[in-house]
């Protein structure tokens, strides 16, 4: 057989079996969208789902609302009210009543302040509202001829005040000078005199009805420097009269 001829038909049949083996393309059925007719659409209404969404989404669904929840307030309580509720319920104003405060009666305790010092061994009192001050001892200068117990005088910013000595003054016996004696200053008038004594304790306080006149005799000391007695802890101190102790004239 001719070669030529031999490969005409090798491809001939080649080509036969590629067709062969190639697949059938069946093309696409296009689907054309046909409007509704009015008689098909089955209004919502005429369903019972409807109606069973419906209600149950009224019951498990919670619109928020613009307008305030009136049906919903916050309770306030008052703890007095509650206080007093249980108080009446117990009983306990039955027996017992609370004055108002109008009834309440008003304690105004009458009383002084008195300023103790020690004078040797004895305690003395002076009103504090007669006290300007309280400083500790100075040089002083010596005025001639003065009694015996002014023991000089001192410029307190610029104002001149005689120093009495309280042991002389009272006629009592010197003990050893401590670093505790201190200058009290105090007011007669429009002066100003410093009274030196052995040391400045405290400030008592003493009623009306703790006040005692000055007796008859006192040992050791002129009735006419004392203005009373006044009690206080148990204790009794003698206070002072300072219109008489510091008046110069008068010794």
């Amino acid at each position: 057989m001719d070669l030529a001829k031999i490969r005409q038909k090798a491809r001939k049949g080649h080509h036969s079996s590629s067709l062969a083996d190639t697949p059938e393309i069946i093309p696409a059925r296009v689907m054309t969208a046909v409007a509704p007719q009015l008689e098909d659409v089955v209004p919502l209404q005429a369903t019972s789902m409807e109606n069973d969404f419906f209600t149950n989404t009224e019951k498990s669904v919670f619109v928020p609302s613009s307008q305030p929840n009136t049906s919903r307030r916050k309770t306030t309580y008052d703890p007095i009210e509650i206080i007093q509720a249980g108080r009446e319920a117990a009983g306990c104003d039955d027996e017992l009543q609370l004055p108002s405060a109008e009834q309440a009666p008003v304690v105004v305790e009458d009383y002084e302040e008195f300023l103790c010092i020690r004078v040797s061994n004895e305690i003395y009192g002076i009103n504090i509202m007669k006290i300007k001050e309280i400083i500790k001892p100075r040089e002083v200068t010596e005025v001639p001829r003065a009694p015996s117990f002014v023991s000089g005088i001192i410029s307190l910013r610029g104002v001149i005040i005689p120093i009495v000595d309280m042991l002389d003054r009272l006629g009592l016996m010197r003990e050893a000078v401590t670093a505790r004696e201190r200058v009290v200053v105090v007011r007669h008038g429009e002066d100003f005199t410093g009274l030196l004594v052995d040391e400045v304790i405290q400030v008592v306080r003493i009623t009306k009805d703790c006040f005692e006149p000055a007796p008859a005799i006192l040992e050791g000391i002129n009735r006419d420097f004392v203005s009373g007695i006044g009690r206080t802890d148990n204790r009794m101190i003698i206070l002072l009269n300072l219109d008489t102790i510091t008046d110069i004239n008068l010794y």
